[in-house]
This record gives structure tokens, C-alpha cells and sequence, in this order.
């Protein structure tokens, strides 16, 4: 080939070249990229929690959690707890939100909460709820909101609730009850 005709066909290349950079127009610096409140998430969570002597203290399930370092606690989504907290009671609790601090152990429960205790399965007390407090560590819990509690055919609501779950006491304020009486029938006694 023809030195000529390689010379027009570079200046040709070039040209186009040349053209397709001009019509790019100015390149923009990347955005610097903003540090993240969560430092590791997960989906389908099965995480089960020992004490010192290696015995399981809870277990949980949940549908997403995030680690949150700022507050350095683990944020969990739609989740079930089943908590052991002494060898005589046994808890189930379930709840659209939690935030639980491995270090100090305490633990906030959102978005509606059911705390049922599994210990006396003749008897269960069931608790319910909108928001609940603890710690795992004192294996205590409180909700400062209005609760309603159900064991067998007995159902009323408190103002606020204490419970110590690794003895199984409750503690309820402001009571609520309704109560309705039988219905009066009425006898000759002679």
C-alpha cells in the first residue's frame, strides 16, 4: 500500500477520533462518596446467643439486621426471640423492631411486640404491646406504654409493665379489667 494513502487514512482516523472526544464534553470528578451509619447488614438471620458456661441464652431469627457503629447496636427487622433466661422460665417474643447492644445487653423492642411466656405451656401469659425495654444481662423488661395480657380466659390491660422473666414475675400498672357477671337467676327458696 501506498505511504500516501496510509498518511490520509491516519489523518482520517485521527479526525473522527478527534471529533468524538469534543463531542464528550467537559468529565466530571467523581462524587466523594458518604461514610454509611451501617458497617454490615444481613437478611434470614438465625444468631444464637451463649452465657459464660457455654449454655444458650437466646436465640434469634429475623428477616434483616444492620450494625449500626455509631450507637454500636444491632438493628433487626420482623424478629423471634426464644430466651431462656433462667432453667424454670422460657420466653418467646416477637416484634416488627429491635435494637439489641451485645456488650451491655440492652434491648428495645418496636413496632408492636408479643411476649409469651412458654414455661407453664398449661397457662401461658401472653403480653402485647407497641414498644419494650430490657436488658439481657438482668434478664429484666419494662414497657412504659399500655400493654394487654391474656392468661387462659383472663385478658386485661395495664398502663405499664415490670417483669423479672428469669423469676417469672410481673409487675402491672394502672390496671384495666372489664368484668361481666352472670346472669341473676332467681329461685323460690320455699
Amino acid at each position: 500500500m501506498n505511504t500516501r494513502v496510509l498518511i490520509v487514512l491516519a489523518l482520517i482516523i485521527a479526525a473522527v477520533a478527534g471529533w468524538f472526544f469534543m463531542q464528550q464534553g467537559e468529565v466530571e470528578p467523581p462524587k466523594p462518596m458518604q461514610s454509611s451509619e451501617v458497617d454490615y447488614e444481613a437478611s434470614d438471620i438465625k444468631a444464637v446467643q451463649t452465657n459464660d458456661e457455654g449454655e444458650l441464652e437466646y436465640e434469634v431469627n429475623a428477616d434483616a439486621l444492620k450494625h449500626n457503629p455509631e450507637t454500636n447496636q444491632d438493628e433487626m427487622s420482623g424478629i423471634t426471640m426464644n430466651w431462656q433466661p433462667s432453667d424454670t422460665q422460657r420466653y418467646r417474643i416477637e416484634a416488627g423492631r429491635a435494637a439489641i447492644n451485645q456488650q451491655t445487653g440492652d434491648l428495645q423492642l418496636s413496632g408492636g411486640f408479643t411476649l409469651v411466656s412458654e414455661s407453664d405451656s398449661d397457662n401461658p401469659i401472653k403480653v402485647t404491646g407497641e414498644r419494650l425495654t430490657g436488658n439481657t444481662k438482668s434478664k429484666k423488661v419494662s414497657s412504659d406504654r399500655p400493654v394487654q395480657i391474656e392468661q387462659g380466659m383472663n385478658r386485661f390491660e395495664a398502663a405499664a409493665m415490670q417483669a423479672d422473666l428469669a423469676t417469672g414475675d410481673y409487675e402491672f400498672g394502672q390496671v384495666a379489667v372489664s368484668f361481666d357477671p352472670s346472669e341473676r337467676n332467681d329461685k323460690a327458696l320455699f
